[in-house]
């Protein structure tokens, strides 16, 4: 998910832990931490706060290191090894070991222990849930997984942490119950999609008897609204479906055409099929046997339109020549093709090339 989530989240994990001040401290050692005469937080409880969204935000790393093209950075390097599990203790080691180098009378192994907490619930869970998906399994498998319950932003999740975060900082006294109270909001509502996409994909199911596979995701900025791509054997159906309404078909999609071997074979266009989980491809020739291969996952469709494209120029011998990303246009131009898509403005039907 974004960043700001993956912080608020880290955050509100870290207020899981019950502060030292609520360990009934000795006389003279300061009020209770829920009591009405806050004033102070111990070294550990900041120490644990602060490696909590430090550890939220440090897989997000990866997108600085080096790739041989922004394909190949967007779908292999980003969300690869810095996003698997085996990896989250080295997270949260230099999460705690910078939390100690500011909080010096931390204890480590609370900061240690909350900080891979927050790793892999608010980060590799939160990544996992999106429709991007992440290898979580590295190096064991190479495999893509995606549990396509939210959206890469869902405001609706994001919204109740940062109330929460907000309303302790302007009261400080119950910052934990506030943080506590935005996450619990959050959590009810993720259990909320969970339970509608189980619902919905058995919806679509009936609908589409002859469908070899159901993909059901979910829809930019909607609580209730969800996409589904039905794979048939004539081709892609692909609609909308609310919990609250029917299975509404927008258009019909042919399936993607075959590609030339040398295009296949090439690296980066590889990397995106294995992406795209309902792919669309278009071919083109250019002067001097140059392909252009535009690969596109049809989840990411406004009106049953790709919204993003990945753009492989690829050498008669095979070799990638250029390769970047389409992101659907300008803010503006995608922001009329979201507003024309809730009104249910369908494009005219066609195929792939």
């Amino acid at each position: 998910m974004d960043n700001l989530t993956h912080g608020l989240l880290g955050l509100a994990i870290g207020a899981l832990r019950r502060p030292d001040g609520q360990r009934a401290p000795a006389p003279g050692q300061g009020p209770r931490l829920d009591g009405p005469g806050l004033r102070w937080t111990s070294p550990t409880d900041r120490a644990v706060l602060f490696g909590c969204v430090l550890a939220a935000e440090l897989p997000d790393l990866d997108g600085f290191l080096p790739a041989a093209d922004p394909v190949l950075q967007a779908l292999q390097t980003h969300r690869g090894l810095t996003h698997a599990l085996v990896f989250a203790p080295v997270w949260a080691l230099c999460a705690t070991g910078i939390a100690r180098l500011i909080y010096r009378r931390a204890r480590s192994r609370p900061v240690f222990s909350y900080s891979l907490a927050s790793v892999l619930f608010a980060h590799l869970l939160t990544d996992l849930w999106t429709g991007w998906g992440t290898r979580i399994l590295l190096p064991i498998s190479d495999q893509r997984y995606s549990l396509d319950w939210a959206a890469v932003i869902d405001p609706f999740f994001t919204l109740p942490l940062l109330a929460g975060a907000l309303w302790a900082l302007a009261r400080k006294r119950s910052w934990r119950r506030s943080l506590l109270v935005g996450l619990t909001i959050a959590a009810a509502y993720m259990g909320f999609r969970v339970g509608s996409r189980e619902i919905l994909v058995r919806r679509v199911e009936r609908a589409y008897p002859a469908a070899t596979r159901v993909e059901v995701f979910p829809a930019l900025l909607s609580a209730l609204s969800w996409r589904y791509a039905a794979i048939l054997p004539e081709g892609y159906s692909l609609g909308r479906v609310s919990i609250f309404g029917p299975v509404e078909p927008v258009r019909t999609q042919d399936l993607p055409a075959e590609l030339p071997e040398r295009a296949a074979d090439n690296p980066t266009v590889a990397e995106a099929l294995v992406w795209a989980r309902v792919p669309h491809v278009s071919i083109q020739e250019r002067e001097g046997g140059v392909l252009e291969v535009r690969v596109a996952d049809l989840r990411y469709n406004m009106g049953g339109e790709p919204t993003l494209q990945f753009v492989v120029l690829v050498g008669p011998q095979g070799e990638t020549l250029e390769a970047r990303l389409e992101r659907g246009g300008t803010i503006g131009e995608v922001y009329r093709r979201w507003k024309d898509d809730r009104r249910g403005a369908l494009p005219a039907e066609g195929g792939a090339g």
